[in-house]
């Protein structure tokens, strides 16, 4: 009797092995870029918190921009106080946008 393994079936094994890993190593990738898009929307809230909670305590605030560390806040304020703030990422692509109401 032949003990052990073929050398056609360690070559199998092997091969599937490698698509294991390499479908992990792709997985690891496309986390690693959310998790990079994510803290870059972070930052960009938080800098869109800060603009909109200065705006909210002034009397005729006007429209602007800022650059942050994750792009640029655009910003105007409509006649009846509303506000509506756009961040942008650094390749030109809109993060988000809000827009505020006054009420009555």
């Amino acid at each position: 009797m032949n003990r052990g393994f073929t050398l056609l079936e360690v070559v199998v094994s092997l091969l599937l092995l490698q698509v294991a890993v390499m479908g992990a190593v792709g997985t690891l990738a496309v986390a690693s870029r959310n998790l990079a898009e994510a803290e870059l929307l972070e930052r960009a809230v938080l800098g869109a918190e800060g603009v909109l909670d200065s705006l909210g305590g002034v009397a005729g605030a006007s429209g602007g921009s800022r650059v942050v560390d994750a792009g640029r806040l655009d910003w105007s304020v409509d006649t009846l106080g509303g506000v509506t703030l756009y961040a942008t990422h650094p390749d030109g692509r809109v993060l988000f946008e809000i827009s505020s109401a006054v009420r009555p």
